[in-house]
């Protein structure tokens, strides 16, 4: 049985797997990429930089009481981000990227479903309600946003 701190997953954990993941684009979009792939690569870019950058922001705003909060009994523990989600069709195949990137964001809102199930403080739980449907909406607009590129 693990415990996690509301704190350390905003300011450390959740920042970091947006980090790790924008540096596995940027990495990708160092090689040569098909144009459609390019596009979606700095579109991805661009969002995990903002989600990382957001949850600095909401940290210095947020209340020392929430950002206390201890979650109990999480039986999974944060997601790592891993580079060979990225498989090396992602180059030429905006498909396989968006496979990807699919990946990254549900690891994410598994997980915040996992806490919410384990959340016993009312603002706690809104918060990662919150950051769970935050990343949902974000994962429809970057599918909207390929399948804009796809019929380019």
């Amino acid at each position: 049985m693990r415990y996690e701190q509301t704190k350390a997953l905003l300011q450390h954990l959740i920042p970091e797997y947006h980090r790790t993941v924008g540096r596995y684009y940027q990495a990708l979009a160092e090689d040569e990429v098909s144009p459609r792939v390019r596009l979606m690569l700095d579109y991805l870019i661009d969002h995990e930089l903002h989600r990382a950058l957001a949850l600095g922001e909401f940290c210095q705003n947020a209340s020392s009481h929430v950002l206390e909060h201890w979650f109990k009994g999480v039986e999974i523990s944060f997601p790592t981000a891993r580079p060979e989600t990225i498989e090396a069709a992602a180059k030429s195949d905006l498909d396989q990227l968006i496979k990807s990137a699919v990946a990254y964001k549900v690891n994410l809102i598994l997980y915040f479903t996992h806490l919410l199930e384990h959340c016993s403080e009312k603002e706690a739980h809104h918060l990662f309600l919150t950051l769970k449907n935050q990343e949902e909406k974000a994962l429809k607009r970057m599918v909207r946003h390929a399948q804009g590129l796809a019929d380019l």
